[in-house]
């Protein structure tokens, strides 16, 4: 079976999701009052730390594809011409 890359941005939304469910659940058992206008800011906030991971995450694999590729081209190819 092959590893596959990891997707930095789902993982994060579903981290901030779950977190946000295990709060509300607490605070509905116990009877902790939640501000509501906290809820949105901590959700946008999450998902951007998610895809900036994203992002970065995908700019490593194409550099790495890119230098796979240019040490592969230069294996294919004799440095001398008249080889």
């Amino acid at each position: 079976m092959q590893q596959h890359e990891t997707d930095w941005f789902s993982l994060s939304a579903g981290l901030v999701f779950t977190i946000l469910g295990i709060v509300l659940a607490v605070s509905a058992a116990t009877g902790w009052t939640i501000d509501g206008r906290w809820i949105t800011p901590v959700i946008l906030i999450g998902l951007g730390a998610g895809g900036i991971a994203a992002s970065l995450a995908a700019t490593r694999r194409q550099r790495r594809q890119a230098e796979a590729l240019a040490a592969a081209r230069s294996e294919d190819w004799p440095t001398d011409p008249f080889a």
